[in-house]
């Protein structure tokens, strides 16, 4: 075996070990105080440095008077559309019509007849003399009625037992029922005219839908505008027909000996004649409310349904299109959250909002404040209002342009609790 170094067996001395193992002096002295300033400085930075406690939730930012969506109420087929895209409107204004038997601007127009006094009694009532040959589809019968009400006042008002004799009243049966079948019979020839011109519509629709060259959009409308005029023509002869019918039963009544009580049967009359007013009031409102969408306030309407076209049909609760404030209404933003961990937010708490359609890093946040806060909960969760008093302004100072509706990430600062606290806060659970 060969020898070792003697520089080997110096390092193995004990002196050298000696001197090798001891630290200097200063390391010792310095050290301990550099390592207990270290202590010291942290534990000042953990008392003074505060860590925000924090409820995360999804925020919506609108505006106080907040965008209205429109839904189509059941599956039918889109009649008219009467705004464009981006069009500002005024509250009631109809904006789209669903295909029904009526027509709406006859519908409109029965609506402004039946409220064109304030005092319902029998004098306005008779007054109230809406055209006879609206097209009114499923409240024709109910217009009738109503003038079946009338004629039936006017009959007990103006009655004269000695106005006509018996053989007076037959003979005046025999012309009724002449002129009636009369119109009868103009009646089926319009009906037959009728189907004629809507075949040709059903025909021109075809063609113009196959790009046939020499027709157009013009064409259909005049074919329509000639099942109009018809329509209305026969509305005209059926409401005569009725009121011919009318006359002929008052006088079969007269010719029985029926009479009447006076007094009473005026008041029984009036109240009849009141409640078909009303019952027809309710079903125009019935009608509107199911063939008619209309803009619940004044603003912007925009379209939102990529289908949104005439002789479209949608299905039921489709959203149509959304009517958005015209004019300038506060921003505020709408949270839920869960109960879990809700308690700890409290009106007045600091928000910060980081918006997905303007990335943080590049934008900055919002800062807002909890100015509500629900106290029942539904679903398990409870809802929050934000207001932003420095507007749509972020932290970084850039000014974020107004969108009708946004959403984000919302940070709700419950508590700026010491760094110091949650140390001791995590050794508490941990004891326990």
């Amino acid at each position: 075996m060969m020898d070792q170094p003697d520089f080997i067996d110096d390092l193995r001395s004990e002196d050298v070990q000696e001197v090798l193992g001891t630290p200097p002096p200063w390391i010792i002295r310095w050290g301990s105080a550099v390592a207990f300033a270290i202590v010291v400085a942290l534990g000042w930075l953990a008392f003074w440095v505060k860590y925000p406690d924090v409820v995360e939730a999804d925020i919506r930012i609108t505006t106080s008077d907040p965008p209205r969506r429109l839904f189509a109420e059941e599956g039918n087929t889109i009649s008219r559309i009467l705004v464009a895209n981006e069009d500002t409107v005024e509250r009631g204004q109809v904006l789209l019509v669903f295909q029904s038997k009526a027509k709406f601007e006859d519908v409109l127009s029965l609506e402004d007849h039946l409220l064109s006094f304030t005092e319902i009694n029998d004098s306005t009532l008779l007054r109230l003399s809406p055209p006879q040959n609206l097209l009114l589809g499923d409240l024709q019968d109910d217009l009738f009625e109503f003038f079946d009400q009338q004629n039936a006042f006017r009959q007990l008002l103006s009655k004269n037992p000695n106005e006509l004799s018996v053989s007076d009243m037959r003979r005046r049966i025999q012309q009724l029922l002449r002129e009636m079948e009369v119109e009868r019979s103009r009646k089926e020839k319009l009906a037959s005219q009728l189907d004629l011109v809507n075949q040709r519509l059903s025909i021109t629709r075809t063609r113009l839908r196959s790009g046939e060259s020499g027709v157009s959009f013009d064409d259909v409308r005049r074919i329509e505008e000639d099942i109009l005029a018809l329509e209305r023509e026969m509305q005209g002869i059926e409401a005569a027909m009725r009121n011919k019918q009318f006359e002929i039963d008052n006088l079969k009544r007269q010719i029985g000996g029926a009479k009447e009580v006076g007094r009473e049967s005026l008041v029984i009359a009036g109240g009849r004649l009141e409640e078909s007013y009303m019952r027809l009031q309710n079903k125009v409102e019935d009608w509107k409310e199911r063939y008619l969408v209309s803009a619940p306030i004044p603003g912007i309407v925009i379209f939102t349904n990529e289908n949104l076209n005439e002789q479209q049909y949608v299905p039921e609760q489709s959203e149509l299109m959304v009517v958005a404030p015209a004019y300038q209404t506060e921003t505020l933003g709408r949270m839920t959250l869960d109960l879990s961990g809700s308690g700890k937010v409290k009106p007045g708490q600091k928000v910060v909002v980081k918006l997905s359609s303007f990335p943080f890093p590049e934008f900055g946040a919002l800062i807002g404040r909890v100015s509500w806060k629900g106290t029942v909960p539904t679903n398990n969760t409870i809802p929050i209002e934000v207001r932003f008093p420095q507007g749509l302004q972020t932290h970084t100072g850039i000014q974020i342009d107004a969108v009708r509706e946004m959403r984000g990430k919302a940070e709700i600062i419950t508590e700026d609790k010491r760094f110091i606290e949650r140390i001791f806060e995590g050794m508490r659970r941990l004891t326990n």
